[in-house]
């Protein structure tokens, strides 16, 4: 058997795969009850109609996206370190690179799939409520892959800690302190901020704007790829003790 289909038995053992579905369908769910609501108090401010719908409805998806993301990555390990297990995976002729890289694609597919999930909700809210001619399917594609791209550095860094981390509530806690210094500081204008990766996820949510911000997707990709790859190094270079 392959890695990847190792660890996609594995994960779905651990209930990974599930928790980013959930996530993706709750926050669907949440978006609608949320236009159902304010629906029109919301298309009563002063901004563009796609602005509002994919702006104004993501601020709470993003903190479900984020928890989602923690959790999922704080369980994908946490197997891993009970009972020594990962120990045992050493004398198996399969690379720890190779098993972190196969977690690392797989949630990084659920998480895809959580938020395609969202969007479609939101597509289907704007294609119903917009005024006509206001909706644009691809600007939600667009939030869609902007979304994606800007949350890929929490979940790349959120593995890297529970790679690292044999004790999950010390993993947990690394992400939950993520969020709510995020939550602090996701105002303030100093571009040296987005070297938080939890800063960077908040950033579409907090934007008046639903266009992608291009120092956003940028400073994503060099951190997504610094994370990766400093998890795929340890995981050769270190061994378990």
């Amino acid at each position: 058997m392959s890695a990847l289909s190792i660890e996609l038995h594995k994960e779905k053992r651990t209930g990974v795969v599930p928790v980013l579905l959930a996530v993706g369908a709750v926050g669907a769910v949440y978006a609608l009850a949320n236009f159902l609501v304010r629906g029109k108090s919301l298309l009563s401010m002063p901004l563009d109609p796609m602005d509002i719908l994919l702006t104004q409805l993501y601020g709470m998806i993003v903190v479900l996206n984020m928890f989602g993301i923690i959790v999922a990555t704080c369980m994908a390990f946490g197997m891993e370190f009970r009972g020594g297990a990962i120990k045992k995976m050493l004398v198996l002729p399969m690379s720890m690179a190779k098993m972190y890289a196969s977690k690392l694609g797989i949630l990084a597919f659920c998480l895809l799939l959580a938020i395609l999930i969202q969007n479609s909700a939101l597509a289907a809210i704007g294609a119903a409520n917009l005024p006509e001619g206001a909706f644009d399917l691809m600007q939600v594609a667009a939030f869609a892959g902007y979304s994606f791209a800007s949350s890929l550095p929490v979940l790349s860094f959120m593995l890297l800690v529970s790679s690292r981390t044999e004790n999950i509530w010390v993993s947990l806690g690394i992400g939950v302190a993520g969020f709510l210094s995020a939550m602090a500081l996701a105002n303030a204008d100093s571009v040296f901020l987005l070297a938080h990766p939890f800063i960077l996820m908040l950033k579409p949510a907090i934007a008046m704007s639903a266009q992608p911000d291009a120092t956003v997707l940028a400073v994503s990709l060099i951190e997504t790829m610094v994370f990766s790859v400093a998890g795929l190094w340890l995981s050769r270079a270190v061994r378990y003790e």
